[in-house]
């Protein structure tokens, strides 16, 4: 790569298909193991007014991007530099636009993730006041050789899919609610635009790897799947307060690992917050096992 000077660095908002496949490109490089691609950045943007991507190049080659919106209290946000450019500014600069978006919105700190791994991504927040604020463990789970487990839903519950129980998306979100509310770390609830636009709507999405729990007509719990290549991501796992420790989050969780194996995605991966521990100890017992690389260490700090 040719050495550049910082004023040839230009930042401007992702918002066309060229833009959105500039962030693609260099999340390739940075991340090529977790990719996004341009339908879901485009359905992002399209379902958040308040989100906002940007893309650092210098001349027309991408180097950086990064995105910003906001939660309750703080926004949340990302910076990625491809690893030859680093160390040279650009990093600075994207935080210095995220941090601007920000106060915009009336925010005066911002919450992301690194790699527990990239010690130096780790060390760029520290030392602009950055400080951890929890962690998500991630495992994975090889379906190649697994023989499904059984799906066993305690005494007076039935799993079925989204397909099949497309109308009980009210219920859903209500179970979702108490389940944001439990998790540690949690920074408030999500409203159900938002709930639906990352758990029903989304593209990589499908309602025959949707699941919900049924006590008599009553939803009470539900678990699904999101689509990444030959993986799918285990998302949410919810489970109304008063059915919690009777096997409904199990089932859930065997039926979309049975429901994987079917569709012939190679593995499962899933994350929890390492305080989480009921959800960690079902993981466990089901046959996931950490993925120390693919872990994440949450971190928060001030606007610069």
């Amino acid at each position: 790569m040719q050495p550049f000077e910082l004023s040839q660095l230009t930042i401007s908002s992702a918002t066309t298909d060229p833009d959105l496949e500039a962030m693609v490109h260099v999340r390739a490089l940075v991340t090529p193991d977790e990719r996004p691609v341009v339908e879901t950045l485009r359905f992002n943007l399209d379902t958040n007014p308040a989100l906002a991507y940007f893309v650092a190049r210098i001349a027309d080659e991408p180097v950086g991007c990064a995105f910003i919106e906001p939660w309750t209290a703080i926004a949340y946000g990302d910076v990625a530099v491809v690893p030859g450019r680093r160390r040279l500014g650009i990093g600075s600069a994207l935080l210095a636009e995220l941090s601007g978006r920000a106060r915009g919105l009336g925010k005066d700190s911002i919450q992301g993730e690194v790699r527990e791994a990239d010690a130096d991504s780790r060390a760029f927040l520290e030392r602009r006041g950055f400080v951890q604020v929890g962690a998500e463990k991630a495992l994975v789970l090889e379906l190649e050789e697994l023989d499904p487990p059984e799906v066993a839903p305690p005494a007076g519950v039935r799993i079925v899919s989204r397909a099949e129980e497309p109308d009980r998306l009210e219920e859903m979100y209500g179970v979702a609610r108490q389940a944001e509310q439990d998790i540690p770390g949690s920074t408030g609830e999500r409203t159900f635009a938002e709930w639906r636009a990352h758990e029903i709507d989304k593209p990589n999405r499908r309602p025959e790897l949707t699941f919900l729990a049924l006590a008599g007509d009553e939803v009470v719990g539900y678990a699904g799947l999101q689509v990444a290549g030959d993986r799918a991501f285990h998302g949410l796992t919810a489970t109304r307060r008063d059915w919690r420790g009777q096997g409904v989050a199990t089932a859930l969780k065997c039926a979309e690992i049975a429901a994987a194996r079917r569709a012939g995605f190679r593995c499962l991966l899933t994350e929890s917050e390492e305080r989480n521990e009921p959800m960690r100890r079902l993981n466990e017992k089901l046959g996931f096992v950490p993925a120390p690389e693919l872990s994440m260490v949450v971190m928060r700090g001030p606007v610069v």
